[in-house]
């Protein structure tokens, strides 16, 4: 057998595994974690067991209650149709923080169920996690809804 011809086969099937093996993610099976390491979720949003149609208006009203007691804030409502509610503002923890621009999508998620997105801008996703956890919390407490399981 020719050196050659055993050569280039090896080589195409080597490309082969190459290129599937970086197409794919390498996913870990939940009992496999390493202890105390869980799944990251996108911080960025989430699910509660609320009907779209009721969750929309209180989100707003507590909103607008934040932005009225904590001057710096600033909300409101650029897209209202049955499908979606964008809500657009500034998020501003305390005084003398930078105003946080931020567009809150609001969406059914299924019956019964609404999904809430919070996107900062793109180039400052990565300083603004906590910012945007903040700003769950205080619509969570003021809404009273919690996210479903």
């Amino acid at each position: 057998m020719n050196r050659r011809t055993l050569v280039s086969p090896l080589a195409a099937l080597f490309l082969v595994l190459l290129l599937i093996c970086s197409c794919t993610a390498v996913r870990i099976p939940p009992g496999e974690r390493p202890e105390g390491e869980k799944p990251k979720g996108d911080p960025f949003s989430r699910v509660y067991a609320v009907p779209f149609k009721e969750f929309h208006p209180r989100l707003n009203q507590a909103l607008q209650k934040y932005a009225g007691e904590k001057p710096g804030n600033s909300f409101q409502v650029t897209h209202l149709g049955n499908d979606q509610v964008i809500i657009r503002g500034f998020y501003q923890k305390e005084a003398n923080q930078a105003r946080l621009p931020i567009v809150i999508t609001i969406k059914p998620a299924g019956p019964e169920k609404t999904h809430l997105e919070i996107k900062p801008p793109a180039d400052q996703v990565a300083t603004s996690d906590t910012s945007v956890s903040e700003l769950f919390k205080i619509l969570e407490r003021e809404t009273g809804f919690l996210p479903a399981e």
